[in-house]
């Protein structure tokens, strides 16, 4: 009985090498097939191992710092003070050529202000410029109003 196992063993690990050694040369014959023509998986896959591979050094040696204003805080931060309240503003003039149209605005405390359309203003912003108006939707409070100016005829 133990003559018969030990045939049966060495004859399975007979087997198992030969299938081994015939399906070596069959895998090298893959591998040199494949050298010759990529696959799209394959090229993807080197593509995205070349950019992972690149690595990028920032060389400030010699160079003002392009983060420092951020981090020092010496940035200009728009305040509602920089914005014109249309509440109390007037329509001192429109402009306007082929490119270009923009509105000249003065507010209650006669600082003047040169606005385009898109441009903002407190609470909102300008939605059109016309020869003799700027109209601004404004929202408060989740109620979104239309604000017109008219330009002011002034005898002189």
């Amino acid at each position: 009985m133990a003559v018969r196992t030990a045939w049966f063993v060495g004859t399975l690990i007979l087997v198992t090498l030969v299938g081994m050694l015939a399906a070596a040369p069959a895998v090298q014959a893959d591998t040199k097939n494949d050298l010759g023509s990529v696959s799209p998986s394959q090229e993807s896959r080197a593509r995205i191992n070349a950019l992972r591979a690149n690595e990028f050094f920032y060389q400030s040696y010699g160079k003002t710092d392009p983060f420092k204003i951020l981090v020092a805080g010496e940035y200009e931060q728009t305040s509602a003070s920089d914005v014109v309240d249309m509440n109390s503003a007037k329509l001192v003039g429109v402009m306007w050529g082929q490119d270009d149209r923009f509105a000249l605005v003065e507010d209650g405390e006669g600082f003047g202000y040169i606005l385009r359309v898109g441009d903002r203003v407190r609470n909102g912003r300008v939605v059109s410029i016309r020869k003799n108006s700027l109209t601004a939707r404004i929202t408060l409070y989740g109620i979104t109003n239309k604000v017109l100016l008219k330009l002011e005829k002034t005898e002189g």
